[in-house]
């Protein structure tokens, strides 16, 4: 009978391969989502086969799932921003810096090395389901346990925002991990789901502003003579640090309100 952990990955080599496949017809935004979310699980497995068997045994396999998930989320980036400015009708920014061309060459690129790409995840799933198979699930358990107390550190010291992008990913980490193992397993402690939740969720809306705002800043618009584009660049800087003002606040409260519901509970 095979183990939370053994079907846990099935799960994930299954929607991996229907997702590319889904991207590779169509080049949809939802399915190049939703196959960076799949990655992200795997490679919270990945990361966790590396804690027990050593870097060695899964480092071709690590440099191959980077190397997808690093390529697939230049275009999350990139759609992101541009829904962004089209949300807020920024037309002289998005047709002068960001064409849709742009976006079609990208993912058509993507499209184009979707066989190698599959190639690659075979051989990463081969991998992992080898080690995966000869794991104990007490492993698990105690993998868990560990990030846990990793999350618990880090809030307790209220993290600043250099530690918001890292903090999420360890929270997701665990997020993923919890799955990992029966639900009668899992330590008493593990009611805080709700508040990490909303928290990384939090951080994540942040994290996404702070890329837009980068973006904005490395295509140099403010140099444009164009006056529609300084216009537009005007009220998207603004908007933008005010949202992001708005979202450091948002998580700064949750990370206080947050420490002292834990903090009850210990």
């Amino acid at each position: 009978m095979s183990s939370n952990l053994q079907r846990y990955f099935s799960q994930r080599v299954k929607n991996i391969f229907n997702h590319l496949h889904d991207f590779e017809l169509t080049g949809g935004e939802i399915p190049l989502h939703d196959l960076r979310v799949e990655m992200k699980k795997l490679k919270a497995l990945l990361k966790f086969l590396r804690s027990v068997y050593g870097k060695q045994r899964t480092k071709k396999a690590k440099f191959l799932l980077d190397t997808i998930f690093q390529q697939a989320g230049e275009i999350r980036e990139l759609q992101i921003l541009v829904n962004w400015l089209t949300k807020h009708q920024l037309l002289h920014i998005e047709e002068q810096f960001f064409p849709g061309e742009t976006m079609q060459l990208k993912i058509a690129a993507f499209q184009q090395r979707a066989a190698i790409y599959k190639k690659d995840l075979q051989e990463i799933i081969e991998c992992c389901s080898e080690l995966i198979d000869n794991t104990n699930t007490i492993l698990a358990e105690q993998y868990i346990v560990q990030i846990r107390s990793s999350i618990e550190k880090i809030l307790s010291k209220n993290p600043d925002k250099l530690e918001w992008h890292e903090l999420r990913k360890i929270i997701k980490q665990w997020m993923y991990a919890i799955n990992w193992i029966k639900p009668e397993d899992m330590p008493v402690t593990e009611n805080v789901f709700p508040f990490y939740n909303k928290l990384q969720e939090a951080i994540g809306i942040w994290h996404d502003k702070e890329m837009i705002k980068g973006d904005l800043s490395k295509k140099q618009i403010y140099l444009s003579q164009d006056f529609d584009v300084q216009k537009d660049f005007g009220f998207a800087w603004n908007k933008i640090t005010q949202s992001i003002k708005y979202r450091e606040k948002l998580v700064e409260e949750m990370l206080h309100n947050g420490n002292s519901e834990i903090a009850k509970q210990a």
